[in-house]
């Protein structure tokens, strides 16, 4: 096995890693939450919660939950504004056990960790054989 070989290797074995932790992670973040529908409120800058270099920018959207109106921020961090989409309904992820801050529905998390599982298998079997 060349050096460039076993760098490939690594590299896959890495790029596989990624993926099967970005797709964990998007599973211990929804377990035990539930699916509810909820309106955008509005999206701007949320202040000390944010994490630093994410943009900073993320949807406080308002959905019925157990029987109550609640309002809550999406973990969502996006570079620009997005008040256009105020008033659209959206899919969250709602678990009691963090009521203050909701998990946006969408296939990004799954498409991506597909991306890297698909990529680290690529760099093993193509271009590490």
């Amino acid at each position: 096995m060349t050096g460039l070989q076993l760098f490939y290797w690594v590299l896959g074995i890495i790029f596989i890693i990624l993926g099967v932790a970005c797709e964990l992670e998007k599973r211990k973040t929804v377990r035990g939450a539930i699916l509810v529908t909820a309106r955008i409120v509005k999206c701007d800058k949320d202040g000390p919660t944010t994490r630093k270099g994410s943009g900073g920018y993320r949807y406080t959207v308002e959905f019925e939950a157990d029987g109550v109106l609640r309002r809550a921020l999406t973990n969502d961090a996006f570079w620009m504004d997005h008040s256009r989409n105020s008033d659209s309904l959206i899919q969250v992820w709602y678990n009691p056990a963090t009521p203050h801050l909701v998990e946006r529905k969408s296939p990004e998390a799954e498409i991506l960790s597909a991306l890297f599982v698909l990529l680290g298998l690529g760099c093993i079997l193509w271009l590490g054989i």
